[in-house]
């Protein structure tokens, strides 16, 4: 349905409810404040609700954990666009206050109900499937979450033979996807919520999405643009993390290495693991890696250190190798688990796009949620000569949504993003040269 925009904060309140034990109860009329948030790194959306109550709901109610609120936003009255629709489950009550001698005012915390379903219960199943065939069978056995209430559901590869080891649904779910492998043996998957429901994506599929919006990084509430215009483009933004190369270093972004033991076969391995082979094992949203090439006061480059980071586990790929194995149990060497290729390098990809970060506002709009892509263009703030380019290479470029928060207030509807990039619109790769190290030795 189309509506007319008059203002880029412009939204509607369709209703707040609770549904207690007794019956519904409106409460859009006394609520303050209301956030809604959603992670990429996080199973489930959640949210607090501040109200300012003068007929005593909290006293009748109690709020034992059986109260749902319905939630329903739109930009303009009964308009699909950019709209927001969903019911949580309260799970508790905090902050309660008196504010005078005729009314108090109390938070209200709540959480997609698949969270607290999922605690009340545990897998301890033996599964024969892709990890991405056992978090759908998990879904629909243990959550009951319809096929309706799926967005992206991404195929992994390899069969693999596992045991949950008792674990709370939405706890085997993240068991499985740290373990999950693309078909370049690239363990970048991801399991969310966001407004299109329960997500299972590799960052691969997700960093090279089309943006759904692209946002200018320039002042508001310009006379001369028009409320589309102020849509897109950001109130403030803040740059949160540019890079540290002492997280990359002690995380294995930049270099590490992989120790793996094999009881079975009795044998031992060792794998050096630089950035180019997690970072070119998957896709990525801009041309450059997000990567600096320093040498240390050695004349070793940082993507060869690898001592930066050890990681010992087990690993099966000697097994291949054994006449016995192939003899006796053939089928457990394409299923068994592959540590090599997860291990070490899951958490120096999550690392990498976490390094490049920046937090916008946003006038609010439910469609910004988390694995949507948006494109910034930011200015370049200093002094410019004529002919210079008044673009930021630095900040400029394609960035995934990894948190949101939707602010809703009596007349304010703000919606905060915090996106990251694990590739960057600069030209080339930046090297260190020796007189840095010269100067640090002997000044």
């Amino acid at each position: 349905m189309s509506f007319e925009l008059k203002d880029s904060g412009q939204f509607k309140v369709n209703e707040i409810l609770i549904v207690t034990k007794a019956g519904t109860i409106d409460i859009t009329a006394i609520y303050d404040e209301l956030n809604i948030y959603d992670s990429l790194l996080l199973p489930v959306m959640s949210g607090s609700i501040l109200i300012n109550d003068a007929t005593g709901l909290s006293g009748r109610l109690l709020f034992d954990g059986s109260e749902a609120i319905l939630i329903s936003i739109s930009k303009d009255i009964n308009s699909d666009v950019a709209s927001f629709k969903k019911a949580f489950r309260i799970h508790r009550q905090s902050n309660r206050r008196n504010t005078n001698q005729n009314s108090e005012s109390y938070l209200l915390h709540f959480v997609s109900d698949e969270l607290m379903y999922s605690d009340q219960q545990r897998v301890n199943q033996s599964y024969d499937s892709t990890y991405s065939g056992i978090i759908g069978k998990i879904l629909l056995d243990y959550l009951k979450v319809p096929n309706n209430n799926w967005g992206l559901h991404e195929p992994t590869s390899g069969i693999r033979k596992v045991v949950i080891p008792n674990l709370r649904p939405l706890e085997a779910i993240d068991w499985c996807t740290k373990r999950s492998l693309d078909s370049s043996n690239s363990p970048n998957y991801t399991f969310y919520q966001n407004i299109l429901g329960y997500n299972f994506a590799s960052l691969s599929t997700l960093l090279t999405k089309e943006e759904v919006m692209r946002i200018r990084l320039e002042p508001k509430n310009v006379k001369s643009r028009n409320s589309i215009e102020e849509m897109v483009s950001a109130r403030s933004y803040e740059v949160v993390l540019q890079n540290d190369s002492i997280d990359k270093t002690r995380n294995g972004v930049n270099a590490g290495r992989f120790i793996g033991f094999d009881p079975m076969t009795r044998s031992f391995a060792s794998r050096n693991i630089g950035y180019g082979d997690h970072y070119n094992s998957m896709k990525h949203g801009n041309d450059t890696p997000n990567f600096t090439s320093i040498k240390n006061r050695a004349g070793q480059k940082n993507d060869e250190a690898f001592d930066s980071k050890k990681v010992l586990s087990l690993f099966g790929s000697a097994r291949k190798y054994s006449n016995y194995i192939k003899q006796n149990d053939p089928a457990s060497i394409s299923k068994d688990e592959s540590y090599e290729n997860y291990i070490f390098q899951r958490r120096a990809i999550f690392e990498n796009l976490m390094a490049k970060r920046l937090k916008l506002v946003m006038p609010g709009n439910f469609q910004l949620t988390s694995g949507f892509n948006i494109d910034i263009t930011a200015p370049n703030y200093a002094k410019k000569e004529k002919g210079d380019s008044n673009i930021d290479p630095s900040v400029n470029g394609k960035y995934i949504i990894i948190a949101t928060r939707h602010i809703i207030g009596y007349n304010k509807h703000e919606t905060i993003i915090e996106v990251a990039s694990s590739s960057t619109n600069n030209y080339f790769i930046p090297e260190s040269n020796p007189q840095q190290n010269e100067l640090l030795l002997n000044y």
